[in-house]
């Protein structure tokens, strides 16, 4: 059953033409993600390579899903290498770029290997399992991988399809991309390469793959016409005012020392400020600022982190008193001291503003959370990347620590292993002049917010939040959303993605966010620093954006949106019951797969070395 068909050998003018075939791929497949976002090429794309790939050898067909993986991570990800850096360690962020992007695509090495290998078998049924094989090698960049880093996954090159999109609510963007491999796997299969020529001949089997496929993607139409249709319908249209601040800092301040930082610092504050009254004076029911732009962070509760046992003198009940207002105080001792920016900022919420705020900072981690013991001589350099929501008096009710770190920008992958830390403590320094040690947060948050909605009689909304880099995580709101003592009505993204200027990356963030809006069904607004600023709903439809003559990034400004809230919020499929679970099944098949090709590999050999022992007899 698993054996393999024979294949006539290619006449050595052939090979170029099969070649030529397979790399086709990588420009197609490419051009499916943003900033192009050619439509249907997702649905396309990889099948010229599905069509070369049986006439190929094992350490061919690696090959040729490793370069047309090349050129669809090196092509899509380019603003990686771009990133911002202090000047003369540009080499240290290509260098990063390129093992990320090459090693990304080793994977598509490894499973063209395994799709290769499923269909050269003798039973046609193999061919099936190639789209979850593809998505089993996809999911492992989910793990501590060489690249734990789970970007640009096939599922989202069909985010141009509206409507076949809207099935995520079932399977999340893991039933996407086994989707997308199965269309693409039924239109190679239309033809087959026959003959030492490597001919196009209509292929004799593979009629009820098509048909399946096919079926399959018009069912998913149908399906995202009428989930759209019901979100439409299920629309309350009484969402809160939220107000989305993006200051606009350039990132090259965060990463460079020096007085003309700190001035540019304090100006930037009052910046955000500025837009702040801007959002109230248009009547903000909360304000959101991006990630880490509370200047100086503070700890969880909200108190400056040089003294926090000074600076919690200067709270009554936990509000901040009037002389906060000003630029320097006198603490119980006497002396002056610069009021922190957190203190400042909550006395401004508290005695002017009268509106709840949600403010990306950096926090202390707390000592009862402290509680690994390796990391005791360095937790004092260690700290969350936390979201901190102060009500309209000034007070912090609640916060939450960012979950998915980025590796090594925030954290070190195996950093318990020395070579590895010391590694990557080496490129870090390089990138932003020190070793970034955010650690893991331990919470899950739902956030409330009072509401005038007069259908909720006085209940607050609920909502959730994630920072930046943690849209790309499926499970991250998953796990947000399950265990909410309440399904959120909306949910805040408040990003930083000034490090990748105007580039693609934009984009394709905004891309992550609308399938997490349909995995959940739960509206977001995203509170970035310098873009895209939006207003996403439950549909996965970008409803509103921040322009500022005619430019959506690289920009400042305020918007003030209202989340087009459900009237009857629940969780999905995916949320509630199938989460990773496809994605889970696809990897241990994939891993059932390799075995069964190790095997035959083993076996062959044994055969050869038997068959030369009995000639040598």
């Amino acid at each position: 059953m698993l054996e393999s068909r024979s294949f006539e050998p290619l006449a050595p003018e052939a090979r170029p033409r099969v070649w030529v075939l397979a790399l086709a791929s990588g420009p197609l497949i490419t051009l499916s993600q943003p900033p192009l976002d050619v439509p249907l090429l997702g649905l396309c794309g990889l099948a010229p390579l599905l069509l070369a790939l049986p006439r190929l050898g094992p350490g061919a067909s690696w090959l040729s899903g490793w370069l047309v993986g090349l050129c669809y991570f090196w092509g899509n990800m380019w603003w990686l290498g771009q990133m911002v850096t202090d000047p003369g360690n540009e080499w240290i962020v290509f260098g990063m770029f390129a093992f990320v992007a090459t090693a990304m695509a080793a994977f598509w090495g490894v499973a063209a290997m395994i799709s290769r290998w499923l269909l050269t078998r003798r039973a046609a049924a193999c061919a099936w399992l190639v789209p979850l094989a593809w998505l089993g090698i996809e999911f492992m960049h989910e793990f501590y991988t060489p690249v734990p880093y789970p970007w640009l996954p096939l599922g989202a090159s069909l985010c141009e399809l509206g409507l076949v999109i809207q099935t995520a609510d079932l399977w999340g963007q893991y039933g996407l991309t086994a989707l997308a491999v199965l269309v693409n796997l039924a239109l190679a299969r239309v033809l087959t390469l026959e003959g030492a020529r490597a001919a196009f001949v209509p292929a004799r089997a593979g009629a009820g793959l098509g048909v399946a496929a096919f079926s399959a993607l018009a069912a998913c139409t149908l399906y995202g016409a009428i989930r759209v249709h019901q979100i439409d319908a299920a629309e309350s249209g009484d969402g809160p005012a939220i107000g989305l601040v993006q200051g606009n800092l350039a990132q090259e301040v965060k990463v460079r020392a020096g007085d003309e930082r700190v001035r540019i610092i304090q100006q930037s504050f009052s910046t955000h400020l500025d837009l702040t009254e801007r959002a109230v004076k248009q009547d903000a029911e909360l304000v959101c600022w991006a990630e880490t732009m509370l200047f100086g962070g503070s700890t969880r509760d909200g108190l400056d982190r040089r003294d926090p046992a000074q600076s919690a003198n200067f709270f009554d009940n936990g509000v901040p008193r009037r002389e906060l207002l000003q630029p320097s105080v006198l603490d119980s001792r006497g002396r002056a001291r610069h009021t922190g920016f957190v203190e400042h900022l909550r006395a401004r919420v508290a005695h002017e503003l009268r509106t709840p705020m949600l403010i990306g900072s950096i926090t202390d981690i707390p000592a009862s959370e402290r509680d690994v013991p390796w990391k005791q001589a360095s937790y004092d350099d260690r700290y969350y990347n936390t979201a901190l929501m102060v009500d309209r008096s000034g007070r912090v009710t609640d916060s939450y620590d960012k979950r998915y770190l980025v590796p090594g920008g925030e954290y070190i992958p195996l950093e318990d292993v020395a070579p590895i830390r010391a590694l990557i403590e080496y490129y870090a320094t390089g990138l932003q002049g020190a070793v970034s040690r955010v650690e893991a947060g331990r919470r899950l948050t739902t956030f409330t917010l009072e509401s005038r909605a007069p259908r909720l009689a006085g209940r607050p909304w609920a909502f959730t939040a994630s920072i930046c880099y943690e849209y790309a995580w499926p499970g991250c709101y998953r796990e947000l959303h399950t265990t909410a003592a309440r399904y959120p009505d909306f949910h805040v993204n408040i990003s930083n993605e000034g490090w990748f200027r105007e580039s693609a990356e934009l984009d394709q963030a905004v891309d992550f966010c609308r399938l997490r809006c349909i995995e959940s069904r739960v509206p977001m607004v995203r509170a970035t620093n310098t873009g895209i600023s939006c207003h996403i709903d439950a549909a996965g439809r970008v409803r509103e954006v921040l322009t500022v003559g005619g430019k959506d990034r690289e920009v400042g400004g305020v918007i003030v949106v209202r989340p087009a809230v459900l009237a009857e919020p629940a969780a999905t499929p995916f949320v509630a019951l199938v989460g990773r679970g496809l994605a889970h099944l696809a990897l241990w098949l994939t891993v059932a797969v390799m075995l069964a090709m190790l095997a035959g590999r083993l076996r062959a050999r044994r055969q050869r070395v038997a068959a030369a022992k009995a000639e040598r007899a």
